[in-house]
């Protein structure tokens, strides 16, 4: 069920999804703001007031990032062909940068993420990828063979990253700034 608050000068709309978890969490999905809950816990607006700013601070910025978004356009010249061709050159060449092995990579349309890595040494592109500059591509491919050295996003993963993208931050912004436009892509595509 969608539920609204406010919070500082805006209104926010939330799931609140019940699970088979110990804790509640927050999760915001490109502008969604969900609540995860242990089965029979309904203290939503108690955990909403207790995350106030972190909330606020993270709409804030995909907001701004949707005004960004309006000054981007997306890549429709690449073919499917030539993406794939530039996503295993890269794969090549960055894993022997990184010294990892690659099992097999895997194209396929994804609606969450640009990008994921199993520890069997798999990596999965989303193939929404082909419509951002080669630079981002790059950074993707980058990121996620960084998995194949550390699994997490912790700090020793963020420091890898930074010896090829000392801006990483930079480029994890324009992510989302893409993100927000291939999510429009997606949802006229449905």
């Amino acid at each position: 069920m969608i539920k609204k608050a406010k919070i500082q000068d805006m209104e926010v709309e939330y799931e609140v999804i019940h699970r088979k978890v110990k804790y509640a969490r927050l999760e915001i999905k490109t502008d969604k703001l969900r609540i995860i809950m242990p089965l029979n816990y309904n203290k939503d607006e108690e955990i909403i007031k207790k995350h106030e700013n972190w909330i606020y601070k993270k709409l804030s910025r995909i907001k701004a990032s949707q005004e960004e978004a309006n000054n981007k356009e997306l890549n429709f010249f690449m073919t499917e062909p030539e993406f794939r061709e530039i996503v295993l050159l890269f794969v090549k060449n960055l894993s022997n940068n990184l010294n990892v092995k690659v099992n097999k990579v895997y194209f396929k349309k994804m609606k969450t993420r640009w990008g994921s890595c199993s520890s069997k040494k798999n990596v999965n592109i989303n193939i929404y990828l082909m419509h951002l500059p080669i630079y981002l591509i790059e950074y993707v491919i980058f990121h996620e063979l960084t998995h194949l050295v550390e699994m997490g996003h912790n700090r020793r993963f963020w420091s890898i990253i930074s010896t090829k993208y000392p801006d990483y931050k930079k480029q994890e912004h324009e992510l989302l700034i893409y993100w927000l436009l291939v999510r429009k892509l997606i949802d006229t595509e449905h």
